[in-house]
């Protein structure tokens, strides 16, 4: 049975406690004998599991008549109809008698509506309740005696209707509230026994025939436990596409900022001139930016024979001069980086993901990776931590690359052969992608390339660098002439190849020649002036000779990378809410562009045909910092700005009331405080510390903060204050980025959620309320094998209500196109 109830305040449950109405009743009985059943609508009320309806308070049957364009796709075998009590307790105001007569018309509108859209439906239309208002009651029996005509004349034309007669003395006023028009909770007991009763009779009749097929399932409401037999899809619920929702093709441009740094070095005979010798890297944060804005210093590393030319005064191994404002100038400060490697062998990157380059050494010729953590400080300090990647062979020093190709703020490591790149992915949250520190290296794409050679003309130009500010290397072919090729990093898909291989997209445009007598030791990259995006420093060199002195001179001519495009997908700002209040998810964009606008497609109940309002709210908020959900408890979802630093919100409240188009908003500033949540958020796209869902069952949004290992917190968001739950679950070892927090079983209860980022496997631990277990206050029961093998990357999964079940389904969400596809997570039977 795929019932839906439709009408005014009576349908929706007014005046009992809880707003279950009828319905649940109703529900209760016709499961009993033995019928599935799904009621369906575009309202949702009651605090039951399939609690669906169509009803609006205060409509009278036009009003009626319009609300059911959002819910007759959704085609229901079987249609419950109470209204028309507001065209009787309006009708003076509306033109008296005459007003009222034409009930039988504005039903008769409504009841062919249902027939010309559904095919194979049955109605029950029931008579009015008696009414405690002397006219309006008057009003209703008018009212009455056009509907029972109206059951009668299409009987004779052999429509399947019938008539549920609730004025016949069975239900009196005293089963009516203080209003005088609403039933109190024993009336509405008695209005489920009517339905009932002529159900029963309409079945013997045989008029109620299976559904119509739909996109998605038929939800029968009930609450169970996932299992992979019982998920359903993949069916296509997003088209994707809006241009505006993504920037391109990456486009190279620059800016010639002439000289930013200049040294003077002499050497002597035999010994080599030091171009080779600059590198690039953020080395200190004393100004605090954030990731994205990030300034590298200049370091000079100097080999044994260049430190000590003069033995009086040698010079230090390695220093470096501060970045000011993209000049680099001042001073040589020195560093110790607790071990010694020679220049060909150094690289900078950040291993540990905590913001800072650290130091690499290269052994030659093997390769092997050892590092040198900064731990910060001006001048920085430095923890020697050894040999983290010994080489695995088939490589050798000049083979490798680094860089971050998944994105996530940590360094990974690559090796070239025949210009093919295999790429390692360095794993875990500590120091070290080793097991001293927790964590691990992974294939990129198990045993395959990572990125194909496109037969270059050798290897030595090569360089993995962010070129685009999205965190993840690109790859940059550098000719010696200084003109490259660039292929844009992106977050793939399966469909890109296996494991977490990117989708490379060749740029539009990429850097001009230089100059056509240059070499590859000239051309350096460094971020110097807070962009994100990776800079090219022509390092123009001049040569003189004084007595028995080699005079080098070197004059660091920097062009500001200002390209733009190639950086935002479609999925990636892809969210959704329940906005309606209607017990399923609406689909929400929000811009990555820096204003935070937020715009909205409602969800119509029908698969891939959702509702566009556009933008309904601009925040001017970084889209990592919002959040969706339901703060307040009135079943709306509510929009919540996290400060990342400190944790405290902002909260726009969703004031939508039934009848509006789309929601208003009412802007509370600093309405969460306390610092609840200090983690902010790393690199990756959805590598964020604070989360909010329900774990206590309250229907009211819990405050959760989730350390980078997975380790949460959580404050409980009561009716009467947010109280302390400290930790709510332990560490699984997984990344953050990867979890989620959703009903997956239709407890009313969020549970803890894992997906493979890899596979898109997934792990579920069943939230089992707060009851304290191995120093966590809410208590986890893990379920193998309760879901389906993955069908894409974690990256691309989100857990949405998709329906109105009360149960979290998958959805894939493809990066580049933002198209969709839903997996139903239905009950059995």
């Amino acid at each position: 049975l795929r019932i839906m109830p439709l009408g005014a305040s009576i349908t929706q449950g007014v005046n009992s406690n809880p707003q279950n109405g009828y319905r649940k009743n109703l529900r209760d009985e016709l499961r009993f004998l033995g019928y599935p059943v799904n009621m369906v609508g575009c309202q949702s009320t009651g605090n039951f599991k399939d609690q669906q309806h169509e009803g609006h308070p205060g409509y009278v049957i036009q009003g009626v008549t319009s609300a059911l364009d959002c819910s007759i796709g959704q085609k229901p075998n079987l249609v419950l109809i109470n209204a028309g009590t507001n065209d009787c307790l309006q009708g003076d105001s509306r033109g008296g008698l005459p007003f009222v007569t034409g009930t039988y018309d504005r039903m008769k509108s409504l009841v062919d509506k249902l027939f010309s859209q559904i095919d194979g439906t049955t109605i029950i239309l029931s008579t009015l309740l008696v009414n405690g208002n002397t006219q309006a009651n008057s009003y209703v029996s008018v009212a009455n005696n056009g509907y029972r005509r109206l059951v009668r004349e299409y009987a004779a034309q052999g429509k399947k209707i019938a008539l549920a007669e609730m004025n016949n003395g069975f239900i009196t006023l005293a089963d009516i509230g203080s209003d005088g028009t609403h039933p109190t909770n024993f009336g509405y007991t008695k209005l489920a026994a009517v339905w009932a009763a002529t159900f029963n009779s309409v079945q013997k009749q045989g008029w109620i025939t299976e559904p119509q097929e739909i996109d998605g399932p038929d939800d029968l409401g009930n609450s169970c436990d996932p299992t992979p037999e019982n998920v359903k899809g993949p069916t296509q619920t997003q088209k994707g596409g809006q241009p505006e929702y993504q920037d391109g093709l990456y486009s190279h441009s620059q800016n010639l900022i002439a000289n930013v740094s200049e040294e003077l070095f002499i050497t002597k005979e035999g010994i080599a001139p030091i171009i080779k010798q600059f590198h690039f890297a953020q080395l200190v944060n004393i100004n605090g930016a954030e990731p994205g804005e990030e300034t590298d210093e200049i370091i000079r590393v100097l080999d044994p024979d260049q430190r000590n030319i003069n033995p009086n005064a040698p010079q230090p191994a390695m220093s470096y001069r501060l970045n000011s404002g993209g000049r680099l100038s001042g001073n040589w400060i020195p560093i110790d980086v607790g071990m010694d490697c020679l220049n060909r062998g150094v690289r900078w990157g950040d291993v540990d993901g905590d913001g800072l380059d650290d130091f690499i050494c290269l052994s030659y010729p093997d390769g092997d990776m050892s590092v040198s953590i900064n731990l910060g400080g001006s001048p920085p300090t430095f923890r020697n931590i050894g040999n983290i990647r010994p080489n695995s062979g088939g490589y050798v020093q000049e083979d490798i690359r680094l860089g971050d190709i998944d994105g996530d703020g940590r360094l990974d490591f690559c090796h070239m052969s025949d210009g093919n790149i295999f790429c390692f992915r360095n794993g875990g949250t500590g120091l070290a992608p080793t097991a001293e520190f927790g964590g691990y290296w992974q294939g990129m794409v198990g045993n395959g390339f990572t990125f194909d050679s496109k037969s270059m003309p050798g290897t030595a130009g090569v360089r993995l660098l962010d070129v685009n500010g999205d965190f993840r290397a690109d790859w940059v072919y550098v000719y010696p002439d200084g003109h490259t090729r660039i292929f844009i990093n992106h977050r793939g898909t399966k469909s890109d190849g296996a494991g977490l291989k990117p989708s490379w997209v060749e740029a539009a445009d990429a850097h001009p020649v230089l100059s056509s007598g240059l070499d590859l030791d000239h051309i350096k990259f460094g971020r110097l002036f807070g962009t994100g995006r990776q800079d090219m420093i022509w390092v123009k060199e001049k040569f003189d000779k004084i007595d028995d002195d080699l005079v080098h001179q070197y004059f660091f001519e920097a062009y500001q990378n200002t390209g733009g495009g190639g950086k935002r997908l479609r999925g990636d700002g892809a969210r959704y809410c329940d906005m309606f209040g209607r017990g399923n998810d609406d689909f929400l964009f929000v811009y990555g562009d820096g204003t935070g606008k937020v715009d909205l497609f409602e969800n119509t109940g029908t698969a891939n045909s959702w509702k566009i309002h556009n933008t309904i709210l601009t925040t001017n908020k970084q889209r990592k910092s919002l959040h969706f959900a339901d703060w307040n408890g009135d079943g709306l979802c509510d929009v919540i700005a996290v400060d990342k630093h400190t944790g405290d919100a902002d909260v726009w409240i969703n004031n939508y009331k039934s009848g509006q188009t789309v929601p208003t908003f009412t802007y509370r500033s600093r309405l969460i405080t306390g610092s609840k949540c200090t983690q902010g958020w790393g690199n990756g796209v959805f590598d964020i510390g604070a989360r909010f869902a329900d774990i206590d069952g309250d229907g009211r949004a819990d405050y959760l903060c989730m350390e980078p290992n997975g380790r949460t917190t959580a404050w409980l968001n009561t009716a009467s204050g947010t109280v302390n739950a400290g930790q709510v679950k332990f560490s699984e070892k997984y990344d953050r980025a990867n979890h989620h927090w959703a009903d997956v079983n239709g407890d009313g209860r969020a549970d803890f959620v894992w997906v493979d980022k890899f596979t898109g496997d997934v792990k579920i631990w069943l939230n089992e309320g707060r009851t304290p277990v191995s120093g966590s206050s809410f208590s986890w029961v893990l379920r193998p094998n309760a879901w389906h093998d993955g069908v894409d990357r974690g990256a691309n999964i989100q857990f949405v209500k998709m329906t109105k079940s009360g149960r979290a389904d998958m959805v894939q969400e493809l990066p580049a196109s933002g198209v969709a596809y839903t997996y139903y997570n239905q009950c059995a039977g």
